[in-house]
């Protein structure tokens, strides 16, 4: 088993334990509109974050489409103020049938089973939008470059507005844990779900992933950082080859870097537990998916997906899927990536044995940059065009 100084000098890396000494607590409001009454006991949705879970595990209960499914473009009534179509900026989230899909200048509640309707509703947001919105508390939250948002999920209607930006187009930058919402934005800041009360914290992060009594988090220029929810540091390991958000599930966080190799990591002390370098896996920055026993790692600007047994790091199986720039999608026996030049593609999740492609040419999908499930169906956004389909 790599021992944790193998890590480092595999990476070039250096460690700090513990380090943070008295966190940083600085109180603000942003003036705002409603607080969010009541106690936050209801059912996110299908999809509320980015990864499926605060762990980003990209995880999912739902079934594939059919191998028939046909496309829809949900973007195709959704108009700006000059009869143009809106763009999507990003991944949507999913709850009770309705896509909550960042536009060009807002926010826009779509209805799955009547797209062509229109929006359910639209609103504008003056900071925009920059990553996946986030569901919880029968509120939207949307993050901007400096201020999150929260939306009333039915209506549109705005309760607060607080100063948390998240300032990198990334897919995972906030999070949900009981009544507070974590915001990643080169800086770490805690925000009351009810009030938008600002708590800052003193850690960095450009992306983050939560379990039960820990952040975890990103930055290119500096590695993946370990915090109770306090923001006080726990562990840290220096690294400039890691993009993507960290995957948390049952006490272990796995990422990758960009050269790469997947390490699988004790959530508590940050000791490796092991490392495995994967020919045709390159600059991964999506991040992966966990499930059960087993890590999926998407091929990123490489050529070749790969399924890691996740307490050994041992190859289960691999796969020719050409280029993956986005998270994959995993479920009971099946796990699914957005080939990017190529179309969606399902494989049996044991044997890595291929069910069904819908090709990009066939079904005239933009690039593909990620997936999110709903049930019979995938929602596919569109780098190249910020397109958004839903397939099904």
């Amino acid at each position: 088993m790599p021992s944790r100084r193998a890590l480092l000098s595999a990476i070039g890396t250096a460690v700090s334990v513990g380090t943070a000494g008295c966190v940083g607590r600085i109180r603000r409001e942003l003036a705002g509109y409603t607080p969010i009454e009541g106690p936050c006991d209801d059912q996110p949705g299908a999809w509320p974050t980015a990864g499926g879970d605060p762990g980003r595990t990209g995880r999912t209960t739902t079934v594939p489409p059919a191998p028939d499914a046909t496309a829809v473009d949900l973007l195709a009534s959704i108009r700006d103020n000059d009869g143009q179509q809106q763009h999507a900026l990003s991944l949507p989230v999913v709850a009770d049938g309705t896509a909550y899909t960042p536009v060009s200048g807002g926010l826009a509640a779509v209805d799955l089973d009547a797209p062509m309707d229109g929006p359910m509703w639209s609103q504008g947001l003056e900071d925009g939008i920059t990553a996946v919105p986030l569901l919880a508390c029968k509120a939207v939250f949307a993050p901007g470059m400096n201020q999150l948002a929260a939306l009333d999920q039915t209506s549109g209607d705005r309760y607060w507005r607080a100063n948390a930006g998240s300032h990198h187009r990334n897919d995972a930058t906030v999070a949900t844990l009981d009544d507070t919402v974590y915001v990643a934005g080169g800086g770490l800041a805690a925000i009351d779900i009810h009030t938008g009360t600002v708590q800052e914290h003193e850690g960095v992060g450009e992306t983050l992933a939560l379990d039960d009594d820990s952040i975890y988090t990103t930055r290119s220029d500096a590695g993946i950082f370990a915090y109770d929810l306090n923001g006080e540091e726990r562990w840290h390991i220096s690294s400039k080859e890691v993009r993507g958000s960290a995957s948390v599930l049952d006490g272990t966080v796995w990422i990758a870097d960009y050269h790469g190799t997947v390490y699988a990591l004790d959530a508590r002390t940050g000791e490796v537990y092991w490392s495995h370098s994967l020919p045709g896996v390159n600059k991964v920055d999506a991040g992966l998916a966990v499930a059960g026993d087993e890590v999926f790692v998407p091929a990123g600007t490489g050529t070749t997906s790969v399924a890691l047994d996740a307490t050994t790091g041992e190859i289960r199986w691999d796969v020719d899927t050409g280029i993956v720039t986005g998270r994959p999608v995993v479920s009971d026996d099946w796990v699914a990536f957005g080939r990017t030049n190529d179309g969606v593609s399902v494989y049996d999740r044991s044997t890595g044995e291929e069910r069904t492609t819908w090709s990009r040419a066939e079904y005239h999908f933009g690039t593909i940059g990620g997936l999110v499930p709903v049930e019979e169906g995938v929602v596919i956004w569109e780098r190249s065009s910020s397109g958004l389909s839903l397939l099904r």
